[in-house]
């Protein structure tokens, strides 16, 4: 889940993981990383993404995430995508 000024957006029953808890491979730690590199630089509170189009986007990668998260953890550990970074409509 991404969160304001959070670099890793993993978190277990306790709350936020630190970097690189759980360890993932280099690669998918990587992606990890842009994913929620990509939330802190182009969402924004009041607006959300800048098009409908970067909102799906960034879903869409989430959940492909989710999967590469879930293969790399032991077998087990559950893995829950939250993902409430919706576009807000204006107006409302």
């Amino acid at each position: 889940m991404n969160e304001y000024s959070v670099d890793w957006p993993l978190w277990d029953e306790d709350g936020l993981c630190a970097v690189g808890t759980p360890s993932l491979s280099p690669r998918l730690e990587s992606e990890v990383l842009a994913w929620a590199r990509d939330f802190s630089e182009h969402y924004d509170i009041e607006a959300g993404w800048p098009t409908e189009a970067a909102a799906r986007s960034h879903e869409r990668q989430g959940r492909r995430l989710l999967l590469l998260v879930e293969r790399e953890l032991p077998v087990g550990d559950d893995v829950v995508l939250g993902y409430w970074e919706t576009n807000k409509r204006k107006g409302l």
